[in-house]
Parts: C-alpha cells; sequence; structure tokens
C-alpha cells in the first residue's frame, strides 16, 4: 500500500509531504460527513475509478500512526464502506443519507451521557 512513506520514495519535498499530509487528513475526515457524501454521490464523483482508486489508497489513515490525528474517527467507518459499490449507490438516496445522519446523532448523544 501506497502512503506517505512512499511519496519520500518518490522524491517528494517535505513541504510536499506537509501539504498531502493535510489535504488528505482534511478530505478523511469530511467523509464522516454524509450529506458531503450525498453530494459527491449525487454528482458522479463515486462512479469514477479515479475516485474509487483514491478511497482505496486512503486506507492508510486506518493504520495507528496516521489515524491519531483523525478528530472524527466515525470517517475511518465511512471510508471502508466507500469501498462497497452499493453503498456508494445507496449514497445517492437523501433518506439514506438522512438515515446515517439520524445514527451519528444518536450515538454521540448517547456517547456524551456515558
Amino acid at each position: 500500500m501506497t502512503s506517505m512513506r512512499g511519496s519520500q520514495m518518490m522524491g517528494e519535498s517535505e513541504e510536499g509531504q506537509k501539504m498531502r499530509f493535510q489535504i488528505e487528513l482534511e478530505f478523511v475526515q469530511c467523509l464522516a460527513n454524509p450529506n458531503y457524501l450525498n453530494f459527491l454521490a449525487q454528482r458522479g464523483v463515486f462512479k469514477e475509478q479515479t475516485m474509487i482508486n483514491y478511497l482505496k489508497y486512503l486506507l492508510y489513515w486506518k493504520e495507528p500512526e496516521y489515524a491519531k490525528y483523525l478528530k472524527y474517527p466515525q470517517c475511518l467507518f465511512m471510508l471502508e464502506l466507500l469501498q462497497s459499490e452499493h453503498f456508494r449507490k445507496e449514497l445517492m438516496n437523501s433518506q439514506c443519507t438522512k438515515f446515517i445522519d439520524d445514527q451519528q446523532l444518536l450515538h454521540w448523544q448517547h456517547y456524551q451521557r456515558s
């Protein structure tokens, strides 16, 4: 699997590596937002092979050395679900998106009480 370490081997500058890290961190965390996923799905972004490959590449964020930087860990669950073509198609459905959003809110409410 290629990750940030791979960019070092390809000769990317230290500044370029930092920028890539920040961009990928921000994008991965955006995956925690079901409305953003719906937006992308409705525009056909998840049908593009380059995006499917990119989502697979981003799985390196599940490794502890990278996951520790995430503020929204549910984004990793969404990233895993996005590996499924069926899930990517379902995200076009606003009801599906609302259900995911509601479930996240319920989880946060319960988590805060514990």
